[in-house]
Formats: C-alpha cells, sequence, structure tokens
C-alpha cells in the first residue's frame, strides 16, 4: 500500500514539474527583450492572423491603453504617450514614437480566439539615451611623404566612462586616431562609435588631403606671424621715419628759399646793368 502511494505521489511530482518546465519554457518563447534607442520607435504586433482573433489588448506594465474588436484597433489610454501612439488595424499592431527614457518596461499583448486564448506576448523594453559625439582633427601636409598625417580625436559631451571604436577607411578601438593620407585616394570616411553601459552614440567624419589648402585645424601661423612683424617693425621705427619727413621737409625748404634769394640777386644785377 505504502509503495502505491509513493508511486502516486512520484508520479504526481513528475507530471507537475513537466508541467512546471513546459510553462516556463512556454513563457520563456513569448517574452522578447527589446533595446531601442531615445527618439526612436517600437512597433507592437500582435502576431496572430486576422482572422483567428476575436479580441486583443496591448498592456504597459500591466495597464492597458489599445484594444482590438470589431476589426479595429483603438487607442484606450494615451498613458504617458500621448500624441506618440499609432495603430494599424490591417496588421494588427499598434506602434511607439519618439521613445523615451521613462517608456523603458513591460509591454504585453493578450488575445482571445474563439473558444479560448492565445499564447501571451511580453516584450520587455530598455530605452536607452543617445551619447552626442565630436569629432575633433587636424591634419598636416608631409613633403616627404607626399602626403597628410591626419588625427582624429572622439569626444562624448557626457561626463562618463565612454569606450570608442572607430570603423571605415580606419578600424581601431581608443579616442585617438592617427593615419597617413595621400591625395591620390580621395574622400575617405571614418565612423566613431561611443559606447556606455546603458548608451552609444555615433558620429561620422570625412577627411581628405589637399596640400593646396590650409591643412584642417591647422592656423596659418606663418602669415599671422608675418603681418605681426610687420606692425612691430612700423611701430617700433616710427620715430625715426617722422624725425626724416620733418628735416627733410626743412631741407626742401631751405633749398627752396636759397633757390630765390639766388634768383632774386640775379634780377638786381640786371638792373644795375
Amino acid at each position: 500500500m505504502r509503495t502505491c502511494y509513493r508511486y502516486h505521489v512520484l508520479s504526481s511530482g513528475a507530471v507537475l514539474l513537466l508541467l512546471c518546465y513546459g510553462l516556463y519554457v512556454r513563457a520563456d518563447e513569448n517574452t522578447v527583450t527589446e533595446r531601442r534607442a531615445a527618439g526612436s520607435f517600437l512597433i507592437l504586433p500582435l502576431g496572430h492572423p486576422k482572422e483567428s482573433v476575436s479580441f486583443a489588448q496591448w498592456r504597459y506594465n500591466g495597464t492597458p491603453f489599445a484594444v482590438y474588436r470589431k476589426d479595429q484597433v483603438h487607442i484606450t489610454d494615451q498613458l504617458q504617450f500621448s500624441g506618440r501612439l499609432k495603430v494599424n488595424s490591417d496588421h494588427l499592431s499598434v506602434e511607439v514614437t519618439d521613445l523615451q527614457l521613462q517608456d523603458s518596461g513591460s509591454y504585453s499583448i493578450v488575445a482571445d480566439k474563439s473558444g479560448g486564448m492565445l499564447p501571451t506576448k511580453i516584450i520587455s523594453l530598455m530605452v536607452y539615451a543617445v551619447l552626442k559625439i565630436e569629432i575633433e582633427g587636424n591634419q598636416s601636409w608631409e613633403e616627404s611623404k607626399n602626403s597628410c598625417e591626419v588625427h582624429l580625436l572622439c569626444k562624448a559631451r557626457e561626463d562618463q566612462m565612454v569606450s570608442y571604436t572607430w570603423s571605415g577607411y580606419k578600424t581601431q578601438s581608443g579616442a585617438e586616431l592617427r593615419f597617413t593620407l595621400s591625395p591620390a585616394e580621395g574622400d575617405v570616411t571614418l565612423t566613431c562609435t561611443a559606447t556606455s553601459s546603458y548608451s552609444n552614440g555615433t558620429n561620422t567624419r570625412k577627411v581628405t588631403c589637399n596640400p593646396s589648402k590650409t591643412p584642417t585645424g591647422v592656423s596659418n601661423s606663418g602669415a599671422s606671424f608675418s603681418v605681426f612683424s610687420l606692425l612691430s617693425i612700423l611701430m617700433a621705427a616710427s620715430p625715426y621715419l617722422l624725425v626724416s619727413i620733418v628735416l627733410g621737409v626743412k631741407c626742401h625748404r631751405a633749398r627752396a628759399k636759397s633757390d630765390e634769394e639766388k634768383r632774386a640777386d640775379g634780377v638786381i644785377e640786371d638792373g644795375a646793368r
């Protein structure tokens, strides 16, 4: 009798374990994790043929915000999504646009069919902030190499721990990127991606090596120095120039007076004769 009882208990336990395992697998198969950048969108499709669904409901953290009945999807509660929800009754979906950080959470879609319920679909959403990336750069012309030496620096505006990777013309890890570029290679494109523990961002820059133009990020220091030097020399020499001008004027006046006196003496001599 005890043996039969133990067998019954063991059998029941095994069935319960299998049932629980089956439910766990089923729930896992219907749970999806999504990561979206702030400002992007999320489409929540029902995932069942229209003809097989009699009723459906979209929920955010357990609160309904949209419903499908009588061949139409309707918004029932805007919640924090005011003005950012779009419905598609043909494809049985609801779209959340312009995602905000506070939109992170659990989205579930429950549906009924004639004679029972369809599996509940769960979407676990994490909305992350987009890092704002700046790329600083300069280049210098190397006559001996007949090419440009390029230096780029990728920086995130936010003060946080960020890792950087470069892709495109050059692939490298780290915020700084140095490389040689010849004029024959034309325009090249480089993309910097910054990633933190909860956000990321990208920025792209085009670089061209053109020796006939002032290098990017490098001032024309030679021209500036020449102008500055010329002005300094003129300012330093101005007193001497002024003295020279005064002496020249006096000398010119003295010569003119001497010439007039000579002319006057000549006229007197002619009158005496």
